[in-house]
């Protein structure tokens, strides 16, 4: 493996050709492990090196893309550099929408009806149909409205800095869950096909439905879309990253590569030479245990907070090519 050492930062392997012509990139791990910053490089240093409009966005609920670059963002697209686009996603705002503007047309749908028209009993059960989704339906629907961002043509490239580990299971398993209580909604209301009829709702679940399909599509292609394993060199972050990679082979999601980052260097320091012999055992072990998954070390330096640092960071990861 080849090390590169831009601007202080250092990595051992490359990850270029893992990237390269994708559509989705996904960070996954325990947290704690730097997700969030080695999404941040990726999007800043793809941004920088191409024409591509790059969305760069969280779905962890403890969010943290603003203190990484060092500039404001929230629950709308913004723009962080030219080329790059960053939102921190809010799941409750997503399902608080969906909820309102549910029980808008049914209150709508209600005084539109003859009052002799008896829907005391299916009222109530109009009204709380939205109280019985599948938990994680609101995640989903922030996750839908970037891929509909991609699938309309609005962007190149999307960079997911994911939940720890176990949320981000549950989520790349909803989308199928979430198809099926969609289908099963427009299921109940045929009832009144010929009078019943909720525009805003149905155009939503419709766009969402399109957008969980082209989600599946590209989870499934490793062509178009690359999950990033990231882990640190100690026994329990490799533990759960084996449950990360077991989870994956389940559903089918090719892991191209794994990210071992704030290793320690090297040194005539006492302690970080102990340090860097109890993680180079560690590594020894996960290069056994994974000969099929590529890796890349990144070695532990100063904070990489900001566009610039970000930025060499990226070129250490993604120029480290021989």
């Amino acid at each position: 493996m080849k090390t590169v050492i831009p601007s202080g930062y250092r990595t051992e392997g490359d990850v270029c050709s893992v990237a390269a012509g994708k559509k989705l990139l996904i960070f996954a791990g325990k947290g704690g492990v730097g997700k969030t910053t080695l999404a941040c490089a990726t999007a800043v240093h793809l941004a920088g090196m191409s024409d591509n409009k790059v969305l760069l966005f969280s779905t962890d609920p403890a969010h943290s893309l603003s203190d990484c670059l060092d500039t404001p963002i929230g629950n709308q697209p913004t723009a962080v550099q030219t080329g790059l686009v960053a939102v921190e996603l809010d799941a409750a705002e997503e399902f608080a929408n969906l909820k309102r503007d549910y029980t808008d047309e049914i209150e709508h749908f209600i005084r539109k009806i003859s009052p002799n028209f008896d829907l005391t009993f299916d009222r109530q059960a109009m009204e709380k149909i939205i109280d019985f989704t599948p938990a994680g339906l609101d995640e989903m629907m922030a996750l839908t409205r970037v891929m509909g961002y991609l699938f309309q043509g609005e962007f190149d490239v999307l960079v997911l800095d994911s939940a720890p580990t176990g949320h981000l299971i549950r989520l790349l398993e909803m989308p199928e869950i979430v198809d099926q209580w969609i289908k099963t909604f427009f299921g109940l209301f045929l009832k009144y096909r010929k009078i019943f009829q909720l525009p805003q709702i149905t155009q939503k679940l419709v766009g969402m439905s399109k957008e969980l399909k082209f989600l599946r599509q590209l989870l499934k292609d490793p062509a178009q879309s690359a999950l990033f394993a990231v882990t640190i060199p100690t026994e329990m972050a490799y533990a759960e990253t084996l449950d990360l990679l077991a989870a994956c082979k389940r559903m089918e999601l090719a892991v191209p590569h794994l990210l071992i980052n704030l290793v320690t260097p090297r040194s005539e320091c006492g302690l970080c030479s102990a340090l860097w012999s109890r993680e180079t055992a560690v590594r020894d072990r996960i290069r056994a245990e994974l000969p099929d998954i590529r890796q890349t070390a990144v070695f532990r330096g100063s904070e990489p907070r900001g566009l610039d640092n970000l930025a060499s960071l990226g070129s250490a990861l993604y120029g480290a090519v021989d």
